[in-house]
């Protein structure tokens, strides 16, 4: 079908209208700053499936807006688990879950939590059940337990069994055959793994566990072991009641700090492996409580 347009549309200001009902002219090309959040979005995660990190600096050229929208959209993303944050910038998804569980072994600290891993991970005996809350500590542990070679498993019984109330170590563990695999249930904390909530202590309260390696932010002798959230100490403290043994796991840089959700007294344990210097007051403590200290 033709349309004709009369003079007098021209002189209007009207545009010419094409068979198809657009508008003569080409379209003209949207600025960057100005394409809606999807198509940015869809921009920024393809250049992430392929660097796997990016900067707000650098996105912000890329698209020619400014350096607080890239920064929002970042934050949107997170909350949408689309990318995490860091400083400065975003990484994959699958980045960042490898930052939390790939050892790392570039610092001291680094060094400290290597040391005290592995000897937590010797006093293991096979057949045992061993549980682990979450963090880099028990992460490294639970890595080096299950990848003992003496762990086998024999007439259908497991080598080892590992109750995880951390994804990130469930994973450590799932790959290992001889390994049984117990996962708590619960919401997922997104930064550190750990499972949470009412599910979790159920569960948990059905289970029993020959050790408990306990890992923490904080190691005080008045408030005890402390980590930064009182829904993961809620459910450790029902796997350390349900526990055998208790150890400990601490480096130095966690003596004498507080956070903010107490795990337990360090009476509770029965044993504390630490990386580092060791205070008299705090080897003082472990002697009154009879806490078997172990130093790497």
């Amino acid at each position: 079908m033709n349309l004709r347009i009369s003079n007098s549309d021209q002189k209007s200001g009207r545009p010419d209208v094409r068979p198809d009902g657009q508008s003569g002219a080409p379209r003209a090309r949207q600025p960057a700053d100005r394409k809606d959040r999807s198509a940015r979005w869809d921009h920024v995660l393809t250049l992430l499936s392929t660097t796997k990190r990016l900067s707000v600096s650098e996105v912000a050229a890329e698209l020619g807006i400014s350096e607080s929208t890239v920064r929002r959209d970042f934050m949107e993303m997170e909350r949408a688990q689309l990318a995490r944050r860091t400083h400065g910038g975003i990484i994959a998804i699958d980045v960042a879950y490898s930052l939390a569980t790939v050892p790392r072994t570039t610092d001291e600290g680094s060094a400290q939590r290597e040391r005290v891993a592995g000897r937590a991970a010797s006093l293991v005996e096979p057949g045992q059940i061993i549980g682990f809350n979450g963090g880099r500590t028990t992460t490294s542990t639970a890595r080096r337990a299950v990848a003992r070679p003496d762990i086998d498993s024999r007439d259908g019984t497991p080598g080892l069994t590992v109750v995880c109330a951390a994804l990130n170590i469930a994973t450590e563990a799932v790959l290992r055959p001889s390994v049984r695999t117990v996962v708590l249930g619960g919401v997922a904390e997104p930064y550190s793994f750990e499972l949470t909530g009412p599910l979790a202590t159920a569960t948990m309260r059905d289970l029993w566990l020959d050790t408990m390696f306990v890992g923490t932010v904080g190691l005080d002798i008045h408030a005890g072991l402390t980590c930064n959230s009182d829904a993961e100490a809620g459910v450790t403290r029902i796997m350390i009641g349900h526990s055998r043994r208790v150890v400990g796991l601490a480096t130095a840089d966690k003596v004498g700090h507080r956070a903010l959700a107490g795990i337990c007294p360090v009476s509770v344990l029965t044993d504390l492996i630490i990386a580092g210097p060791v205070p008299d007051d705090l080897r003082a403590h472990l002697e009154e409580t009879s806490v078997r200290l172990h130093e790497v």
